[in-house]
């Protein structure tokens, strides 16, 4: 039985603003927040900079804050009763299909093709 995962990581301006959001909330809970709320406040802050380490960790990471998609198969029972070629159909046509609804750019299609295509 095979498992498939799938990863997806935010695009570049999504990390920044989620990053800018962050910052401004820690901010916010510094200067209004703490003072007016007490015990919320600390709380408030704490959440906000968690936000903003997570996304500033994923900006400037390995990486580097690309829009990126990750299939990664699990392959638990390695007997498998379809012979290898209909696999690597199934899988240059779930492939094909990213490709067209747009989840994945043309360089990783063209590579993954690649990749299914070599393990034949």
């Amino acid at each position: 039985m095979r498992r498939r995962r799938v990863r997806v990581q935010p695009s570049k301006p999504a990390m920044i603003l989620s990053l800018v959001v962050g910052i401004l909330f820690v901010l916010i809970g510094i200067f209004v927040v703490i003072p007016n709320f007490g015990l919320f406040g600390i709380f408030w802050t704490l959440i906000a900079a968690c936000i903003a380490f997570s996304n500033a960790a994923f900006f400037f990471g390995k990486g580097g804050g690309g829009r990126q998609i990750i299939i990664e198969d699990e392959i638990e029972d390695l007997s498998c009763d379809s012979p290898r070629i209909s696999d690597a159909e199934q899988r240059l046509t779930e492939l094909q299909n990213l490709y067209n609804k747009g989840l994945i750019t043309r360089d990783e299609y063209d590579a993954k093709r690649a990749e299914i295509i070599e393990k034949l």
